[in-house]
């Protein structure tokens, strides 16, 4: 047989030939089904963990808005020593925390009053400018007598497992957790009118 005609035959069966196609095309989709799938789990997790995070602040600022917690610690002025104690009301103590999808003991906890919902302002948890910590957040505490505007702001790092396909979950760009998410939770309210037993908590 001429060469020519059995190069042009070598050609053919190259072309007719498929082994490995399929491992080829998998490449090009794996990556971009792996990329959403991960994407898919990150948001769901996270909004999970959000109502979570939310349903435990909201425990915790019930007993702000019925005073119990003013009540139960009446006298006490160190606003360090009362926002470890909302944060054990919030999480439970540290030998039977309650069980959560977010590091409860690292939960930040800021109290601020307002004269005025309308200029009731949540705290800033984050600093945009160094991504991390606002140095202030989670070192305020506001007492709040009976009928006062409370702002209640709770903040957590959460970890990103994906941040694929545009997410931008990560708002800590330095620091400890670099590269973690926020969990963030704010209870705007008025306290009851609540029976006030001899001095004044606040």
């Amino acid at each position: 047989m001429p060469l020519k005609h059995l190069r042009r035959l070598e050609r053919l069966h190259f072309l007719r030939d498929k082994r490995g196609a399929a491992a080829v095309e998998f490449a090009f989709v794996a990556m971009p089904f792996l990329a959403l799938c991960g994407s898919v789990f990150q948001v769901a997790f996270q909004i999970w963990a959000t109502q979570n995070f939310d349903r435990a602040l909201q425990n915790a600022v019930r007993t702000i808005f019925t005073g119990q917690f003013q009540i139960a610690n009446a006298g006490q002025t160190d606003a360090a020593t009362l926002l470890a104690a909302l944060k054990t009301t919030m999480c439970g103590p540290a030998t039977a925390s309650i069980v959560n999808v977010f590091n409860c003991q690292a939960v930040k906890i800021d109290v601020a009053t307002s004269s005025t919902f309308a200029g009731a302002t949540a705290s800033t948890p984050i600093n945009a400018t160094t991504g991390t910590w606002n140095t202030s957040f989670g070192t305020n505490y506001a007492c709040a007598k009976p009928g006062t505007i409370v702002i209640v702001t709770a903040a957590v790092q959460f970890p990103t497992f994906f941040n694929l396909m545009g997410l931008n979950t990560r708002k800590f760009s330095s620091g400890t957790g670099a590269g973690s998410s926020l969990l963030t939770s704010t209870a705007v309210f008025r306290t009851e009118p609540y029976q006030i037993v001899g001095t004044s908590p606040c």
